[in-house]
């Protein structure tokens, strides 16, 4: 049913509490994991950078992988990554229709109330713009705001 699992990633520790559950999914069903990460910048040393650290995931994920696969008799979870520029919520959201992603999981930042409002949330318009199943992951310990 998902054979193709996206996680967008923009280079935060927050990003990232999404990869645990994607890669169970993946484990778990036997689809592929897609990192997906959208810079604003296509200045070369921005998107070295950037490059650099989706390819350090992909390193982690698959060392973590190896573990699982040794100690559960599980099969291997195919990882690919790559970098756009642009607009993030945009470019998510087209990446996942043009590349036939069936489930796109990724991270919220845990805002609430008026901050959220104000700054926008890219897995809001995420949500709003693609045709695919999204799954949220809320950071542990976030308390929505009263305000």
């Amino acid at each position: 049913m998902y054979h193709r699992i996206l996680v967008p990633l923009d280079g935060s520790p927050l990003s990232e509490i999404a990869l645990p559950y994607a890669e169970e999914l993946a484990q778990g069903l036997g689809s592929s994991l897609v990192l997906l990460l959208v810079t604003g910048s296509a200045e070369a040393h921005d998107y070295n950078e950037q490059q650099i650290y989706i390819e350090k995931v992909v390193e982690a994920i698959e060392r973590r992988d190896e573990g699982h696969e040794e100690r559960h008799h599980r099969k291997h979870v195919k990882v690919e990554s790559t970098v756009l520029v642009g607009d993030p919520a945009e470019q998510i959201a087209d990446f996942a229709e043009r590349e036939d992603i069936s489930l796109v999981v990724m991270a919220t930042h845990g805002r609430s109330g008026i901050r959220r409002w104000a700054l926008g949330s890219v897995a809001d318009k995420v949500v709003r713009a693609t045709t695919r199943p999204v799954m949220l992951i809320t950071p542990q310990g976030t308390m929505p705001e009263v305000r």
